[in-house]
C-alpha cells in the first residue's frame, strides 16, 4: 500500500480546521427589524439592527391633528424597550400623566419619558391622514404612503441567517434595476 505524501495529510487537516469556524458562520442568525403589510402580506423593509439601537415612529393624531413621536430602544432580546413619546397635547390615545410619570413641556411639545415597558412588536394601523413614519438607522420609511388605506403594519425583530439577508437584498436589487 502507497503512502500518502506527509503534505498531503496537512492540507487535508488545514482545510478541516480552517472549514470548521468558515462553515458555522452559515448558521449564525443576526437580528433584523422587519417592517410587513400584514395586509397585502408584503415586506416593505428589513434592516439588520443590534441591541440598543432606536427607532422613531410618528403619525398625525386624529383629533389633536398634532404629530406624536415614538422612541423605542431594540431590546437584545428583540423586543422594543418604548424610551420617550413626544406629543404637542393630551388626546386620546397618548400617555396620560400619573403622580410618578417623567414628563417635560418645553416648547409646546410634551417629552413622556417611559419606564422600560417592553413591547415583543409594533402593529399599526395606517391611513393616508395619520402620515405615519418609520426612521430606522437614517432610513424613513413613509408608511402612510406605501400601504393601502386601513392596512394593518406589523414591525419585529427577526433572527435570519446572515447570508439570507445579503441574498435577498441583492435579488430586490436587481429586480428593481430593470432586470426580470
Amino acid at each position: 500500500m502507497e503512502r500518502k505524501p506527509r503534505w498531503l495529510w496537512r492540507a487535508l487537516v488545514g482545510g478541516i480546521i480552517l472549514g470548521l469556524p468558515a462553515g458555522a458562520l452559515l448558521f449564525v442568525r443576526v437580528p433584523v427589524l422587519t417592517v410587513k403589510d400584514a395586509k397585502a402580506d408584503r415586506l416593505l423593509l428589513a434592516i439588520q439592527v443590534r441591541a440598543g439601537e432606536s427607532l422613531v415612529l410618528s403619525y398625525r393624531h386624529s383629533v389633536t391633528q398634532g404629530l406624536v413621536a415614538g422612541t423605542f430602544e431594540v431590546a437584545a432580546d428583540g423586543s422594543f424597550v418604548i424610551r420617550e413619546t413626544t406629543f404637542d397635547s393630551p388626546g386620546p390615545g397618548v400617555p396620560e400623566f400619573g403622580p410618578v410619570e417623567e414628563y417635560a413641556i418645553a416648547g409646546g411639545v410634551i417629552r413622556h419619558r417611559a419606564h422600560g415597558l417592553r413591547l415583543p412588536e409594533l402593529s399599526i394601523f395606517v391611513h393616508p391622514f395619520t402620515a405615519h413614519t418609520l426612521v430606522v438607522r437614517g432610513q424613513e420609511l413613509a408608511l402612510s404612503r406605501r400601504v393601502q388605506a386601513g392596512s394593518l403594519v406589523k414591525i419585529r425583530v427577526e433572527r435570519q441567517f446572515w447570508w439570507e439577508r445579503g441574498i435577498s437584498g441583492w435579488m430586490e436589487k436587481f429586480k428593481t434595476a430593470g432586470h426580470p
